[in-house]
């Protein structure tokens, strides 16, 4: 047997120990995170043991900033705890709170946009309702006048009947239903003023064309506004218009044609 041959077999012989001194180099004298989240379990420790205490370190901070409405820092903390640790049983919670902290903030568009990912990452999560909630809250409070587009309260509109229907027992279908009616008496507000103004403008049609539409499709809203008599006899001075001017000869006619 040849001398090279000799020290071949030699040489593949220990090479499991060498194998396991390498392992032991990394563990001992690295000693870095990635070594222990990979190689925890052989040495007798969790392998994400270290991440989830850095994980639950980063959810406690945020929770104690969202008490002392610290809003900034809580959102720097739960941020962190998203992007760095997104496999931990913590994310979640960090994914719900960006939310909140958003809220809370008063930046109504960006606490939407988390709510609406949370609700779209976990649509079965046992506080989707109150998401939903949330969701239709930040557009609610987005509201700025009656005279204004309603184009946020609509949208409020829409994820509480959405909670309403999915959710109908949840005590936050029953909060929606409230914040419902208030955005269904802003809707009112806003399309009576648009009426008036058509009234005034004497054009008839288009002001009966407003009108028409919130007493027959938000009744109670229009009641609770105080609008019902003013709204009747607007109509009425509106249906005569409309017919006078129905009978009236078009320009055409009245040129000669």
């Amino acid at each position: 047997m040849s001398f090279p041959f000799i020290k071949l077999k030699i040489f593949f012989h220990h090479l499991p120990h060498f194998f396991l001194f390498f392992l032991l180099l990394l563990c001992t004298g690295c000693g870095t995170s990635l070594t222990n989240y990979y190689f925890g379990d052989l040495f007798g420790k969790s392998k994400s043991s270290t991440i989830e205490r850095s994980a639950e370190q980063l959810a406690l901070d945020g929770m104690q900033q969202m008490r002392d409405k610290d809003y900034d820092d809580a959102l720097k903390s739960f941020q962190q705890l998203k992007e760095h640790y997104p496999y931990s049983k913590y994310a979640i919670l960090a994914e719900l709170k960006l939310g909140d902290a958003h809220f809370y903030n008063k930046d109504y568009s960006n606490a939407a946009l988390a709510y609406e990912e949370f609700a779209r990452l976990h649509p079965r999560n046992e506080v989707i309702p109150y998401v939903l909630y949330q969701i239709g809250m930040c557009h609610f409070l987005s509201f700025s006048t009656v005279d204004r587009d309603q184009e946020e309260t609509r949208l409020a509109m829409e994820a509480f009947q959405k909670l309403i229907q999915t959710h109908p027992q949840s005590e936050y279908a029953q909060r929606g239903k409230k914040q419902l009616f208030e955005c269904q008496k802003r809707i009112v507000a806003h399309e009576f003023q648009v009426g008036q103004f058509y009234f005034r403008l004497e054009q008839y049609a288009s002001a009966k064309v407003r009108l028409d539409m919130i007493k027959d499709t938000y009744p109670e809203a229009v009641k609770d506004l105080g609008y019902q008599d003013e709204i009747d006899q607007m109509l009425a001075k509106c249906a005569t218009e409309v017919v006078k001017e129905k009978k009236k000869p078009s320009i055409w006619t009245r040129i000669g044609f």
